[in-house]
């Protein structure tokens, strides 16, 4: 075995951390723009109006802009999320891919090695 074939990787071990971190960023995305946008909505639209106000609202008022972005937000959240989770999911799978032929690498570099070894320890 040559030095170019021991320092060889698969392509799988240059795109898997890229896979798992786009997907630890899309979640981590998902949660801080749920909390910056839902979190001081959702105060402002439970915690100062009673339910009766907030039923009695008039179309247009501040209340049902309130509560159409308390309804659509997490409409785009979950897909994000889910992308996330699938581009962190697919790095995983990229990542074990690259078991099987690291390993039969391993032992064609042993099988290589072995009679040399034996012939030293000899």
């Amino acid at each position: 075995m040559n030095a170019s074939q021991s320092s060889h990787n698969p392509y799988q071990l240059k795109i898997f951390p890229i896979l798992t971190i786009l997907g630890w960023i899309l979640i981590m995305l998902a949660l801080i723009i749920g909390l910056v946008i839902l979190t001081p909505t959702a105060v402002s639209y439970f915690g100062a109006n009673s339910k009766g106000v907030r039923d009695a609202a008039e179309a247009g008022s501040q209340l049902l802009s309130q509560i159409s972005i308390l309804a659509s937000i997490p409409l785009w959240l979950e897909p994000l999320t889910f992308l996330g989770v699938a581009f962190f999911i697919c790095g995983i799978a990229l990542e074990f891919s690259v078991i099987p032929s690291l390993i039969k690498m391993r032992g064609d570099a042993m099988a290589q090695a072995f009679p040399i070894i034996v012939k030293l320890g000899s």
